[in-house]
């Protein structure tokens, strides 16, 4: 057995072009894959953290909506469900991107919340939990805003610093909040009716939040109420938001999708170079079996390649997928907190392991077709 993987490191070694090749392109598969695996997971583990900071019981949004920035409520969805006795308190929410006029061409958009004003501390500071860290709350009817710690530090202001947002509007930085979660903390808050203005959204909210009174063990029988109550929207337990969020299982799709067509191109890559080498080491295959190598040895030997070529293949693509999410994060458009520049570690082992799998199958064909041969036909094949 010794010998065998030793005759296949010298074989890798003298088709080293060939097998560069392919040990690239296996490289850039398992990054791909590493790369939208873990953007998909941060993406869904800081919605998990949103709805974690949100203490709502309950969350209304647009029936329908596939996510909450495609939501549109009417107004009085909120006062409509705070008339309930069983309601201890609502908040209005706006979900929306704000571009920035004229202050840092290093981050040109904004993730905008706005939140209602009738209960600022309620739809603010408990959904945020305490979380800011310099300054202050912005104050009812003030052009005052909210900064997470990541937007502040790209825009470089600080409390007392305007910012131009919308169509040119300029407000004032009342407080900096830090929740150590990059969606938030990469955007900004206001008050529900400036958000509206900037977002274009008048009568309009993504998202009623409430607060239920009393005892929480009848939820589900109050949210049947509620849906009868209102009929043309959709009533979720706010334990459940990301569950709901249809986008969430596109963007896995895809997601999936383009990881599967990359790790089938790796594998056709390697099925190529294997055929490649059995066509061009014919009579060297035929040399083996007539000095008394079995078929069992000649197709370890093959199969062999295929997994040193498919392991460091793996290797190299996690590698390659940290410079590939460093990258990601100093885009403009991707703004701050969006991905997380550190696959996680788990994932290494995946990798290996798809890589290693896809080679060990796209090596059975060559493998197969190379015993096939008798020695005599091998050894008067001429390339």
């Amino acid at each position: 057995m010794l010998g065998v993987l030793k005759l296949a490191c010298a074989n890798l070694v003298r088709g080293r072009a060939r097998n560069l090749f392919t040990l690239f392109g296996i490289a850039i598969s398992i990054a791909l894959f590493v790369s939208l695996t873990s953007i998909s997971t941060a993406m869904k583990m800081q919605l998990d953290q949103s709805v974690t900071l949100c203490k709502a019981d309950i969350i209304l949004q647009e029936k329908g909506a596939a996510t909450p920035m495609a939501s549109r409520l009417a107004d009085d969805v909120a006062q409509k469900l705070e008339n309930m006795s069983e309601i201890k308190s609502v908040s209005s929410l706006t979900v929306g991107s704000v571009k920035i006029s004229g202050k840092s061409a290093s981050l040109p958009y904004l993730f905008l919340f706005g939140v209602s004003s009738l209960h600022p501390y309620l739809s603010v500071a408990e959904w945020i939990g305490t979380g800011i860290v310099d300054g202050r709350m912005f104050r009812s009817g003030e052009h005052e805003i909210l900064l997470g710690r990541l937007a502040a530090k790209r825009l470089q202001v600080e409390i007392g610093s305007t910012v131009n947002i919308g169509n040119n509007q300029t407000y004032t930085v009342s407080g900096i909040y830090w929740l150590g979660q990059g969606i938030l903390d990469g955007g900004a808050i206001v008050e529900l009716g400036c958000s509206q203005s900037l977002l274009r959204r008048e009568g309009n909210v993504n998202m009623v939040l409430a607060e239920v009174r009393g005892d929480k063990r009848n939820l589900v029988q109050l949210i049947s109420r509620i849906q009868e109550y209102l009929p043309d929207v959709s009533v979720i337990p706010g334990s459940s938001m990301r569950s709901q969020i249809r986008a969430v299982t596109m963007i896995d799709s895809f997601i999936n999708a383009v990881s599967s067509a990359a790790l089938f191109l790796g594998g056709l890559l390697i099925l190529n170079t294997l055929l490649m080498a059995v066509s061009e080491r014919t009579r060297e295959i035929g040399v083996l079996m007539a000095v008394g190598w079995s078929r069992r040895m000649i197709m370890t030997l093959l199969i062999s390649e295929a997994l040193m070529i498919s392991a460091v293949g793996g290797i190299l693509g996690y590698g390659l997928a940290f410079p590939a999410l460093k990258f990601l994060t100093m885009l403009p458009s991707i703004g701050p907190g969006w991905v997380t520049p550190m696959p996680a570690p788990e994932l290494f082992i995946r990798a290996i392991s798809l890589a290693v799998v896809i080679g060990g199958i796209s090596s059975l064909y060559p493998a197969f077709r190379a015993i096939r041969m008798t020695p005599a036909v091998a050894l008067r094949y001429e390339c």
